[in-house]
């Protein structure tokens, strides 16, 4: 039997809604970036680029904060925009550098456009520009996005190459492989997914081979024939680019011992260090997640498994394009498999299994399309599918901070499924509290903080204040103008400090579960001295205790040393003894 011809695109077309998924996907990505509260991971990666920028080494801990890449990229970015000195950086500068991952991410998609057909092309761009998970993450200043970026260039410039290019797209290949591994060391179960899928190509399909006459080749044709060992033209980059990356640009040796070693620690926490998750978890995060609202990327996992049936089912003109189709498929159903066995789960760690069902979705799409009989029908498709798009991006808008409803604003909610241990957003509260009450000092004042975790982010926000103490228990001596501490810690503090020095300022969300207090030393009022001659009223009204009802100035407390009530967060969880949160 024939393979069915396939319905396509005009190139102008193709053209077309890829520039509209560019314009989506900065739309969600580029604005106030800066409007949510940082994450501690955000916090922490942050300070550690900084300690990058003035010391120009960067110290890898093998135990955690993962490879200098995303680091170095910042660097690079950072140089060539202008940053200044870390004390000028913002969260929206950060954030920034992930974004452009974000919208390369997208772009990438065209080196796979012969293998996904134009149409496919075109609704996996689309779908990646709105797919929440894809917007939220390109707005998160962690290594989530670049590594999709650099595995999705680096499965292009390999189906490139197997379709007719040089030998240049191998080692940018290889060198994209390399900076995987300094991004982030979980990049081996990617290897690991791909080798299976390359094993289950090989084996039900055969070479990747190119067709004659490729309309959609992106790259010169091949020299004639074969590097005898093209792995060699991929790993010699790869282990070039890794330990110029882990050394320090071939300067500190153990940096690179420790990104094998490193994988102890991982086996280790593979079981779920705190982070344990049923082996559902990411299949209920992408298809159905009720909180309020009806989270769900169902649209690009249905179309995916039908893109999944089809490249093995379909038959296809080009051996090659099903080859690297069957590959897609079992890379993606491996990958998510694998990071469903694991006990270990966030929601950020399947973004690369996320973009292969993306890709997948755009298959499925281009196979529905194609078989559809006649325009009218093509048409209600593109309408149903319109409507998909549409819940996308009402869920993305959502996300962004930026909806014009502040009811309908969940980017740091823990209701969002993607918001994770995140900072709570009355912590920006404190944090402009403390700033106000710090300006209005004469002198730096101390600043203390208590908690079990040393309050970050808070060391991101005061990163340029040099009197702060950042504490995990109790000091001898409360003695800081400036005293921020979790509920463990109250009651001890309240016995260790006079009642009538600090006012009380609170409830704010650290993160769910730890709700801070702020204590800020009242100002003291200059004593004055009394006239020895007073004229408006008899002597014995300067004993008298009885309140005056205008009292002068110099008698009224500074603005400031009365607390406010307190104003609860509705987004806040229960507090402890039965406090009830307020709107």
């Amino acid at each position: 039997m024939a393979p069915r011809k396939e319905v396509t695109l005009s190139l102008f077309t193709l053209i077309l809604l890829a520039a509209l998924s560019l314009g989506l996907a900065s739309f969600y990505r580029l604005p106030s970036l800066g409007t949510r509260p940082m994450h501690t991971d955000e916090a922490i990666l942050g300070i550690k680029l900084g300690e990058f920028w003035q010391t120009g080494h960067f110290q890898y801990d093998p135990k955690d904060f993962h490879g200098p890449a995303l680091h170095q990229t910042s660097l690079l970015w950072a140089k060539l925009a202008g940053w200044g000195t870390p004390e000028t950086w913002t969260e929206t500068d950060l954030r920034l550098v992930v974004a452009l991952c974000g919208l390369g991410v997208l772009l990438t998609t065209l080196l796979f456009a012969d293998a996904l057909g134009r149409y496919g092309t075109a609704i996996a761009m689309l779908l990646t520009a709105v797919s929440p998970m894809m917007v939220y993450y390109s707005r998160y200043f962690i290594m989530e996005m670049q590594l999709v970026l650099l595995i999705s260039l680096t499965l292009g410039c390999f189906w490139r190459y197997s379709q007719g290019g040089t030998r240049l797209w191998l080692i940018l290949g290889g060198c994209a492989l390399g900076f995987q591994h300094a991004t982030k060391e979980t990049f081996v179960l990617n290897v690991g997914a791909a080798f299976a899928g390359w094993l289950v190509a090989r084996a039900l399909v055969g070479e990747f081979v190119p067709r004659k006459g490729n309309s959609m080749s992106l790259g010169p044709s091949r020299a004639k024939g074969r590097p005898t060992r093209p792995w060699l033209w991929v790993a010699v980059p790869a282990v070039l680019v890794s330990v110029a990356a882990f050394s320090n640009g071939f300067r500190d040796w153990q940096g690179v011992a420790d990104s094998f070693t490193t994988y102890i620690s991982y086996l280790e926490r593979s079981g779920g260090s705190g982070h344990e998750k049923p082996w559902h978890y990411y299949l209920m995060l992408l298809v159905w997640h009720k909180d309020t609202l009806v989270w769900s990327e169902a649209l690009i996992v249905g179309l995916a498994v039908i893109g999944m049936g089809y490249s093995v089912v379909a038959e296809f003109k080009n051996t090659g394009r099903q080859a690297f189709l069957v590959f897609l498929s079992v890379y993606c159903v491996v990958l998510l498999s694998g990071y469903s066995f694991l006990s270990y789960k966030t929601p950020w760690s399947i973004l690369s299994a996320q973009h292969a069902l993306t890709l997948l979705a755009g298959v499925g799409a281009n196979a529905v399309w194609s078989a559809m009989p006649g325009r009218t029908i093509r048409w209600i498709f593109n309408a149903a599918l319109a409507v998909g798009l549409y819940h996308l991006c009402d869920q993305s808008i959502r996300l962004t901070g930026t909806h014009r409803n502040p009811q309908f604003e969940y980017s740091a909610d823990a209701r969002n499924p993607y918001v994770y241990s995140h900072t709570q957003k009355s912590l920006l509260k404190l944090v402009d509290e403390v700033k106000t009450f710090v300006k209005a000092q004469a002198k730096a004042p101390k600043i203390q903080v208590i908690t079990r975790d040393v309050g970050w982010p808070l060391p991101w926000y005061w990163r340029t204040w040099k009197n702060v103490e950042y504490l995990d228990k109790l000091p001898a001596t409360l003695d800081g103008e400036v005293i921020v501490a979790d509920t463990e810690f109250y009651d001890q503090i309240k016995a260790k400090i006079p009642a009538d020095s600090y006012s009380e300022h609170y409830p704010y969300g650290l993160r769910p579960g730890i709700i801070l207090t702020l204590f800020l030393r009242k100002i003291q009022p200059t004593p004055t001295t009394v006239p020895e001659k007073l004229d408006a009223a008899p002597a014995s009204a300067v004993n008298d205790p009885t309140p005056l009802s205008n009292p002068p100035p110099s008698m009224v407390p500074p603005e400031g040393t009365i607390s406010k009530q307190p104003i609860f967060s509705p987004t806040l969880p229960a507090f402890p003894g039965g406090l009830t949160p307020q709107p």
